[in-house]
Order: C-alpha cells, then structure tokens, then sequence
C-alpha cells in the first residue's frame, strides 16, 4: 500500500488501541441504490436463494450456514419489503447465529453489495444485457459494483471487524507505554516554552490528557481533510474503466459482477490485497479455495487480465498521484507536525489563553 493507506492505517491502530477498542455499533454505510419499492414474491425467493449461497461460501462451519438458513425459512416477515429491508433482516439472523467478526463482515460487505443491484432477481440481473447503456452510465454502474470492495475502501470499518492480535493486558500496556512518551514529549516542549508562567505550566500538565486529545484531533482532521482515499479510488476507477474498456466489454464486466463468481473474485481480490492487515490484526484470511480458483480463472481471461490492473495498478497510481501532489504543496499535510516542540507550545499557549484562571 502506499504511504497515505500506510499512515492511515498505523493512526487508526493508534486510535483503536487508545480507545482499548471502544464500541463500533455499525459498519460503514454504502451506497445504495435499491429501491422502495417492496420486492415481488419471485424477486425474493431468488434474492434469499443467492444470499444463501453467499452465507454458505462465507462461513467456514456450514452447520452454521444451514441454521442461518432455517432461520430465514422460519421468516414470515419478508414479502411487502424492499430489498434493502430483506437484507437487513436476514443480516439480523447471521449475526445471532455467526458470531465470528470477521466472517460477520465478510458476509455484510457481499449483502451491502447486493443492495446495490437493482431490485429483481439477481439472476435474472446476470443474464440481462446491458448494452442499451451509454459509455458513461456503463463506467458508473461497474464503479458501483465495484467499488466498496476495493482494498482502499473501507479500512477502518475492517479494523473495527478484527479481534487484535493483543491481549487486553498488552493492549492496556501499549497505551500505557504511548501516553508515557506523548507526556515525555509534552514535558520536553513545555520546558523551553518562554510565555508561560510556572503556574500557567502547571496547569497544562494537570491538563495533559485533555492537550493529547486535541493534538490527536488535529492530525486526525488533517489526514481526513486533505487525504481523501477513497474519493480518489474512486476517481481513479472512473478513468481506468473509461479509457481501459469498451461498451462491450463494460458490458461483459457488469453481467459478470452482478453474479455470484464476481463477487467471489472481489472477496479474493480485497482480503488478498489486505492479507497483512487482517492478519496482523488477529482476523483471519476468510477467502475460500473456490474464491481463489475463481479469481485465477478470471485473471487468465484478457478481459480478466484487463479489470484487475486497471482496478488495482492504475486506480492506485491515480491515488498516489494525488497523494504526492498533496504532499507537495503542504509538507504536513497529514497534521503530525504539531508535535513538534514550537507547534506543541502554541497549542499549550492558545489552551491556557482560552482556559487558564488565575
């Protein structure tokens, strides 16, 4: 990954451990482009026919894909609902019975995925032509089908998903270590600040944990600010696609990732791609043998070949070239200079004008 992913991902850690993994209560919301309008009898026998087949290529223990499944034959709470209401009520039921986090969100983001098809038989989706779009509306309908499972997207809410590869003990550690240093380096910049009295620096030690809480906030709006991946991913996946492929073959891709086998290439391609993320965090490499001889499949076909570096190579290089363009015109861009001696002592001034009484 490159820098900014790097640096994003190493601060969102950060944060997570500082927090000791306080409570994320929903994953990330994705586009959606379903309907409200309530899905017929046949759209949804074929709807709940496919997600089946999802959860069961999805979880390792199939007694638990078959009790999903009863559960979801036991509803009688389906017919008159959108799609995306559907979804989130059989999502309900794969999270009572699967409670493994990473699968759980393994099997959202491929829900989330199907939320943005349009509302009819998923199947019939796959075999429907859409040669009647225009260039354009081709390149944006491949985006959206492709777009939230590009390793770029969404990091956060997939370290959120992990377990950590610590301890409660040594996570506690950790930020008991990290506040030591953040203190040490407090304590050094606070010693040659020349416009604070005594008591004036008393009071920002006594402070401390309220100054690292706004240090923190500031390199966290930068990084968000002015590095925003995932908008320009998604730049990139517009450029890619348009220059890259023909009405036909856009066509081709779009057929083919509205079907189960795209979505096992994406899920191959995404937890491949962030192997050393998801590992590193305790989660574990959830892709299954089908999944992989899918994606070889389809990367040994030119049109294969042809997706996958413009989706990753060429969708990334337009990321980093934005990144460095960033870089270039503002050396702190991601926000980390305010700890810096001089920039720490304008924080503890600004602080103490603000909230210092005698």
């Amino acid at each position: 990954m490159n820098r900014t992913s790097k640096t994003r991902i190493n601060w969102t850690k950060f944060i997570v451990a500082l927090v000791l993994l306080c409570s994320f209560s929903s994953f990330s919301a994705m586009a959606q482009t379903d309907s409200d309008r309530p899905l017929d009898a046949k759209s949804l026998a074929a709807l709940v026919k496919e997600l089946k087949g999802v959860v069961s290529k999805s979880t390792p223990d199939q007694k638990d894909a078959a009790a999903v499944a009863e559960k979801w034959d036991r509803r009688k709470d389906l017919a008159g609902k959108t799609k995306k209401q559907v979804i989130n009520l059989l999502f309900e039921d794969v999270k009572s019975v699967i409670k493994d986090s990473g699968t759980q969100y393994q099997i959202y983001s491929i829900f989330s995925f199907y939320k943005q098809i349009p509302d009819e038989s998923p199947s019939a989706q796959t075999q429907k032509t859409n040669g009647v779009m225009s260039n354009p509306a081709s390149v944006n309908k491949l985006v959206d089908l492709t777009f939230s499972m590009h390793p770029y997207v969404g990091i956060e809410e997939q370290l959120a998903s992990l377990p950590g590869s610590k301890s409660g003990a040594d996570i506690k550690a950790a930020v008991d270590e990290e506040r030591k240093n953040r203190i040490a380096g407090f304590d050094d910049a606070l010693k040659i600040n020349v416009k604070l009295t005594p008591d004036q620096k008393s009071f920002v030690r006594s402070n401390y944990d309220k100054l690292i809480k706004m240090a923190d906030k500031i390199t966290e709006d930068a990084i968000r600010t002015n590095f925003p991946t995932e908008r320009w991913i998604k730049e990139g996946l517009q450029q890619s696609f348009t220059t890259k492929f023909s009405l036909k073959e856009l066509t081709s891709l779009i057929a083919y990732f509205q079907g189960t086998s795209g979505q096992q290439v994406l899920k191959y391609v995404r937890t491949s791609n962030m192997a050393e993320l998801i590992t590193g965090n305790g989660g574990k490499l959830d892709f299954t043998e089908a999944d992989k001889a899918e994606h070889d499949k389809f990367v040994a076909t030119p049109l294969g070949a042809k997706f996958k570096t413009a989706y990753l190579q060429e969708a990334i290089a337009h990321e980093k070239s934005k990144e460095d363009a960033v870089r270039f015109g503002n050396p702190n861009a991601d926000g980390f200079a305010v700890y810096e001696p001089e920039n720490l002592n304008k924080l503890f001034n600004e602080f103490v004008a603000e909230t210092y009484k005698k």
